[in-house]
């Protein structure tokens, strides 16, 4: 093979290298750009959030003691996620659901009874619960109610 040749296949090789390169980066930011990616999830809600619930005392043949309870939240792609405790253990509550684009949201918690002089009926120490919260959020607070049972109200705050 000639010098001559030689170089220019050298050259041709080169020049597709950098084609290639080119075209393998040019597809990477369309997958990047066309991808359903997080941005293009993100709500007007995302981000932390404080929780406060409040139960009153509850009176009559089933009484509790009332207590307020605050803990740490946060919002990712329009999903609530809320946690106080550690996952299973007594006094655990794990409040979640999505918030609908006008603010809406039919939340759920799930919870763990911790001391039963707080809980209906004096339930047991390890007892699961879990009940809905209906919620209305605004981009930086929000407000909410336990569907059933028991009263217990929930504030939102950023």
């Amino acid at each position: 093979m000639n010098r001559r040749k030689m170089k220019y296949d050298i050259l041709a090789l080169c020049r597709l290298h950098v084609a290639l390169k080119r075209a393998v980066f040019l597809c990477a930011v369309l997958l990047v750009v066309a991808s359903p990616g997080v941005d293009a999830q993100t709500t007007r809600f995302d981000g932390s959030w404080n929780v406060t619930m409040v139960c009153p005392a509850h009176s009559g043949k089933d009484d509790a003691k009332g207590y307020t309870h605050q803990f740490k939240g946060q919002v990712v792609n329009g999903e609530l996620s809320a946690t106080r405790g550690e996952e299973g253990e007594p006094g655990w509550h794990f409040l979640h659901g999505p918030i609908n684009d006008n603010g809406d949201a039919n939340l759920r918690l799930n919870g763990v009874v911790n001391n039963p002089n707080y809980a209906i009926n004096k339930a047991h120490q390890g007892k699961r619960y879990s009940y809905r919260v209906n919620a209305r959020f605004t981009q930086t607070s929000g407000t909410g109610e336990r569907a059933t049972g028991r009263q217990c109200t929930f504030t939102f705050n950023r």
